[in-house]
């Protein structure tokens, strides 16, 4: 019994260890951990200091060449949208750009690439600060061709707003988000990496293959289709799995801590190791879970 008190009192350590690097990473733009003369970051905010001109433009893809194969996106400090239109192009707006967000769109060949300045400095007493970036209500707004077929998409976000919808990524879809309210929409994909961090994180009416999840201090809500194998490793926040289908069509892998996890409403918890298999041999899919000090909810719809 001891043993597993002392164990229970190390997650919970490890865990406030890793709450604390989370936000001097990014996760929290508190201004307590910046130094004291830099203000926290709020999507909301109307400063407008050293604004530009709106950038407008639009890309015509006529040819098989220019076809759209390659989504790279690497922001922070802004609100990124990425949205289908019925046109044959890629058309975007930057409202609201400052020199120091520096936020870009470009269109190279197969490559579409969303990028903001990478404006931190390391402060070896709190960790990462911003190099006196402010405040910024810098918005990105693409649209490209209704039920665009990408190879592979890669998106990186620190602190900031994202927002996509109505596309396939066939090949590899990678999710890496910090700090930030995050909406994924319409989205198929194979061979999904997932990784939140601070804030919301909700994917709706989305089909993913062979997805690999790992979840932060934040909440995340899942309502879709998982195929062939889903592996969650949940941390301190709150996961909602609404998956379309059978449960008996799922091998379910669960290793709980001292979190929770339910199935279908049958919940477990405990300390260290409460390990629970079902369908190990008929299903067609599987779902394994390693959940820590956080909640697990998986439901089916059928």
């Amino acid at each position: 019994m001891k043993k597993r008190i002392t164990a229970a009192f190390l997650i919970i350590g490890i865990g406030g260890i890793l709450v604390i690097i989370g936000m001097m990473m990014g996760g929290s733009v508190k201004k307590a951990f910046y130094k004291s003369d830099y203000e926290e970051w709020d999507m909301d905010d109307k400063h407008t200091n050293m604004v530009q001109p709106a950038d407008i433009h639009e890309v015509q893809l006529t040819s098989n060449d220019s076809v759209l194969k390659q989504l790279k996106a690497d922001i922070s400090y802004v609100t990124l949208r990425i949205e289908p239109h019925n046109k044959q192009s890629v058309a975007y707006s930057i409202t609201n750009n400052t020199k120091r967000v520096d936020a870009s769109v470009q269109v190279e060949g197969n490559v579409l690439t969303v990028s903001t300045k990478k404006n931190r400095n390391w402060n070896w007493f709190l960790g990462w600060h911003r190099d006196e970036i402010g405040r910024s209500k810098t918005v990105i707004t693409v649209k490209i061709p209704q039920n665009t077929l990408f190879d592979t998409v890669d998106i990186n976000t620190g602190a900031a707003s994202l927002t996509l919808d109505g596309f396939t990524a066939t090949q590899r879809f990678i999710l890496n988000t910090g700090a930030g309210e995050v909406n994924i929409n319409n989205i198929t994909a194979s061979n999904v990496n997932i990784k939140t961090g601070v804030g919301e994180t909700v994917f709706r009416n989305c089909s993913f293959t062979d997805t690999e999840m790992h979840t932060g201090v934040g909440e995340t809500v899942f309502d879709g289709k998982i195929f062939q194998n889903l592996e969650i490793h949940a941390g301190i926040g709150e996961i909602d799995m609404r998956i379309n289908g059978k449960k008996d069509d799922y091998a379910i892998d669960i290793t709980s801590g001292i979190g929770s996890v339910s199935v279908n409403g049958a919940s477990g918890s405990g300390l260290m190791g409460n390990i629970v298999k079902e369908n190990q041999r008929t299903a067609l899919h599987t779902i394994e879970v390693k959940a820590g000090i956080g909640e697990v909810n998986i439901n089916f719809t059928e």
